[in-house]
């Protein structure tokens, strides 16, 4: 944590500096239109420090002080205006003399008050604090551009099963070769794409129908496709994908840049998580795969050339896993010394973007991936347990045998529910082990408990937890708790065999399954569709491992390039934040998603963390969005104040003060209850 505290640092001064800036622009704009400041502050409530020039820095307000020496006559050399760092770090003002947000009717006779001032006077000074901000972030981008700003590249480095990126088609309507790892998506929707999280964001937040894109196939051809943004099914996210992944390096995470979030860097670790997902350790590389020798094993200063070869080499990995269909991979792993291991993982089932993993409707059962440290099956289950049985001991039993992920899923929502205990029996190491007693103890939200585990396939065994209803795996019978022990003749043992013998099957032909059950040997007749069937031999392989991310800077030596780039950018972040409230009150993008202070914070904290680029961008986009929050039309924003101001010139007289402080007070519940809404679900986010 310790070697977090500079970056930290820095990132609670660029938060006081963003909103030091915005009130900045008001404080220049009032002098320059001749309104008299009384105060300059950082922050709200009592202050902490302020400073007047002819008095110095003291501890608390000088407001009184001034107040008495201008009273004896004594004030003439003193500044006329105060500034003061408050103790509440959310915000910021510029209190004007004959200006105040809750009191319409104040007013001041001064020729130098904000209410003597014309409508566009004020319109000014109401503006710049806005303009400040569009401002800030242009040059907080452009400085970020001629740094170099490391960020993923548009590059494809995973496709999910079933996704929209699976399904691309060319403009005549006609079907191309899916989106392949190693793909560069250039453009999407008319517009050029850098980074794949800017890709991610535009998706997100696109319309419907069919978007089009311009690919560079890895080979170095283009293709001008259609790619249509879906909502994944079972429920990923709340935002449209296409489900494609950004790609990562043959070396496992950086050791420096560890934290909580990434993934447990103890020898405990391997309690509670599969020891395959650190079989690249952090620091360490891969130097062959299968034997073969990978083209890059240092890292260090990376040219364009050797960028472009790790490139190579993830693609040529993820060739080796998908023509591996399941069989183990071994891996040739380096440490910082040089010093090589031989390790070994085995690929599995990628999640489908659009269904469970079903072979014709057979569901595969469940195994234990993972289990969370604060789970009351902490050293009781193990990662790999196979779940052939689960049961409430309490209420007499209700046993289900070899569950589905779906299933033991459902259980544990209802254990959690009611407050009992479940039975698990499962299988380690080949022996059936009884895990009794296991009382769910993780609030998930809104009361329900679990045991917060990760769930798997069990892809070894071709053990059938249960069918789709209405597939053809359900009309032809196939009974759950089956062992598919044959398909047209040819012996199977694990889903992977089943995955590559259906995959092959022709349509028109039913595919006999032989299936040990409780009542002996079964043979069944499975129907397939040709959809069925492609989508079968569609099933990708994954990797288990905790692999550091690919990045290339996005950097130029010219500053006209850069300026151009950062206004750009701003331009994109105020148009983005526009078009997400526009999705949220179409419901396409829930309010759930919004962050107040405590989750900004909390992300800052992760993009500082990942080095001095990432944190000028973050709060550059900060910048560049409260620009927008504070020109929405809410009273007690800028917004709401220059909304004010324009009825004021059209009718010819401002609102009455009734009015004023009416829609004033209005937009204070408004804001309030906002920040209480977002700053609940930014602690009820970080609570898990």
């Amino acid at each position: 944590m310790l070697s977090q505290l500079p970056m930290l640092l820095l990132l609670i001064f660029g938060f006081g500096f963003v909103i030091f800036f915005h009130e900045l622009g008001h404080f220049l704009a009032a002098k320059w239109v001749g309104i008299r400041v009384e105060q300059f502050a950082v922050g709200f409530g009592q202050a902490i420090l302020s400073w007047r020039k002819g008095m110095g820095v003291q501890v608390g307000s000088s407001g009184r002080r001034y107040e008495e020496l201008a009273q004896r006559g004594e004030a003439r050399d003193l500044g006329e205006t105060e500034y003061r760092l408050n103790w509440i770090p959310l915000g910021g003002y510029v209190k004007m003399l004959g200006q105040d947000d809750l009191n319409p009717n104040a007013q001041q006779e001064d020729p130098r008050a904000y209410n003597k001032k014309s409508i566009g006077a004020r319109m000014i000074v109401v503006s710049a604090g806005v303009i400040m901000n569009i401002f800030l972030a242009a040059v907080g981008f452009m400085a970020v551009f001629l740094m170099g700003f490391r960020t993923a590249p548009p590059v494809v480095g995973s496709v999910m099963p079933g996704s929209p990126a699976a399904k691309v088609t060319r403009l005549d309507g006609t079907t191309p070769a899916p989106l392949q790892v190693g793909d560069k998506l250039l453009m999407f929707d008319e517009k050029w794409q850098h980074s794949f999280d800017k890709i991610q964001l535009n998706v997100a937040l696109s319309g419907e129908g069919q978007i089009p894109i311009y690919v560079e196939r890895f080979d170095g051809t283009g293709e001008r496709l259609l790619i249509r943004p879906e909502l994944s099914e079972p429920r990923m996210s709340d935002f449209l994908m296409v489900g494609v992944g950004p790609i990562a390096e043959l070396r496992g995470l950086d050791p420096k840049k560890l934290d909580e979030s990434d993934v447990p860097n103890s020898d405990q670790a391997t309690r509670f998580i599969d020891a395959e997902y650190r079989a690249v350790r952090p620091g360490e590389t891969i130097t062959a795969i299968n034997g073969q020798a990978v083209s890059v094993t240092d890292y260090e200063n990376p040219t364009p050339e050797k960028r472009q070869a790790m490139v190579k080499d993830y693609v040529r990995f993820e060739q080796i896993l998908q023509e591996s269909n399941g069989a183990p991979v071994q891996l040739t792993v380096a440490d910082p010394q040089g010093k090589t291991e031989q390790r070994v993982i085995h690929p599995s089932f990628a999640q489908p973007f659009d269904s469970v993993i079903n072979f014709g409707g057979m569901v595969p059962r469940a195994v234990v991936s993972q289990i969370k440290p604060n789970s009351s099956a902490l050293d009781k289950l193990k990662p790999g347990d196979v779940i052939v049985k689960l049961s409430f001991p309490e209420s007499g039993g209700d046993a289900v045998y070899d569950p589905t992920v779906a299933g033991v899923r459902e259980r544990l929502e209802k254990a959690g529910r009611t407050g009992q205990a479940v039975d698990f029996v499962v299988i380690r190491d080949g022996k059936d082990v009884e895990v009794k007693g296991l009382k769910p103890n993780v609030n998930l939200g809104k009361g329900v408990y679990g045991l917060n585990i990760g769930l798997g396939v069990d892809e070894q065994n071709a053990v059938v937890g249960g069918t789709l209803e209405n597939s053809p795996a359900a009309t032809s019978g196939i009974p759950a708790g089956g062992k598919i022990t044959a398909l047209n003749g040819q012996a199977v043992k694990s889903w992977f065999d089943v995955k590559r013998l259906l995959g092959a099957a022709s349509p028109d032909q039913p595919v006999s399954v032989a299936v040990q059950t409780n009542n002996g040997p079964k043979q069944y007749d499975l129907k397939l569709a040709r959809e069925q069937i492609d989508a079968i031999a569609g099933y990708r392989f994954a990797h288990p491992l905790a692999l550091r991310e690919h990045v290339e800077p996005r950097q130029t030596d010219n500053p006209i390039t850069a300026a151009a780039w950062g206004v750009g950018e701003t331009r994109d972040f105020i148009l983005q934040f526009y078009l997400t409230l526009h999705r949220m009150f179409q419901g396409r993008v829930s309010y759930k998603n919004m962050m107040g202070p405590v989750g900004i914070f909390n992300a800052g904290r992760h993009f500082a963390f990942k080095g001095l680029d990432w944190l000028i961008w973050f709060l550059a986009m900060i910048s560049a969005n409260l620009a927008v929050v504070n020109f929405l039309p809410i009273p007690i924003v800028d917004g709401g104040l220059f909304t004010f101001l324009i009825v004021e010139k059209l009718q010819g007289r401002p609102l009455s003060a009734k009015t004023q402080s009416i829609a004033q007070f209005v937009g204070l519940a408004i804001i309030l209850s906002v920040f209480l809404l977002v700053t609940y679900q930014d602690i009820a986010r970080l609570a898990g």
